[in-house]
């Protein structure tokens, strides 16, 4: 894969399977600084095992092989069971259950999280207007249980940001929101990557949500990229067989007066 000295995160030859069950088939991807990428496509298609190969989640049963340069760090995956995650990287879950301890205050949490990335737990101004944006003040005495998913998966985000990561990797960031409320968090999330430089991965399949952020798109399938390139031009002509099946299947036009050619740090 062609490299360039402004790719963040460069991913090359990636292959994973069970057993027999091919997982991932030489799979390469390239994020610049600063820049927003999607990864779409259906259930099956290997969207979740790379980023379990990106966030250090393998298992002994998923051999990886492949590489992966991130700001600098080098991993080689050739006959390991287990990744490291590389630091820079912030992760928000599809799933919010799993980035909460429900026996904790959601204050308590915020102040750990806060603790591990800054050295403190006080709020700094900067934060408690990621907050305000995200609507998520006031939430000293709540537990998760007392919160709706969405608001949890907005809580997430801040905790993701709050440490001005390289890397923010978005895992179906809109799925437990409701349409009004996920464009409110995702222009907060633009506003806040395109400020301090955030490279952006959103893993989806909401093809609306890559034509209104991506700078590019991947479209993956059976665990293989079948065609990627910048948003706007492959979501009109899209070359591959695949690609043309997602997207006359996506309901995704309603945005197509939207200029997909604008980035993150443009919002």
């Amino acid at each position: 894969m062609p490299s360039d000295e402004t790719d963040l995160l460069r991913l090359e030859n990636l292959s994973a399977r069970i057993g027999r069950q091919v997982l991932l088939h030489d799979v390469s991807l390239r994020v610049a600084r600063g820049e927003c990428v999607a990864i779409v496509g259906g259930s099956g298609a290997g969207k979740s095992t790379l980023l379990r190969c990106l966030m250090g989640l393998t298992r002994p049963a998923e051999p990886f092989e492949g590489q992966l340069h991130f700001n600098g760090q080098h991993i080689d995956f050739a006959g390991s069971g287990k990744t490291r995650r590389p630091s820079g990287i912030g992760y928000v879950p599809q799933n919010p259950d799993h980035g909460f301890d429900p026996l904790k205050r959601l204050r308590w949490q915020w102040a750990q999280a806060s603790r591990v990335v800054t050295g403190r737990a006080a709020i700094s101004e900067a934060r408690s207007q990621l907050l305000d944006e995200l609507g998520l003040k006031p939430f000293e005495k709540h537990f998760p249980h007392e919160w709706s998913r969405g608001m949890q998966q907005r809580l997430l985000l801040a905790m993701a940001l709050m440490g001005e990561p390289k890397l923010l990797v978005l895992d179906e960031p809109t799925s437990a929101l409701d349409p009004l409320i996920a464009a409110q968090v995702l222009r907060a999330v633009a506003r806040h990557a395109g400020k301090l430089g955030i490279a952006v991965l959103i893993v989806t399949h909401d093809l609306s949500l890559a034509a209104r952020y991506a700078n590019r798109t991947v479209i993956m399938n059976a665990g293989r990229v079948v065609e990627s390139g910048e948003t706007a031009m492959l979501l009109k002509d899209p070359q591959s067989d695949y690609g043309r099946l997602l997207v006359s299947h996506r309901e995704w036009m309603a945005l197509d007066g939207a200029d997909t050619s604008r980035s993150m740090a443009a919002e």
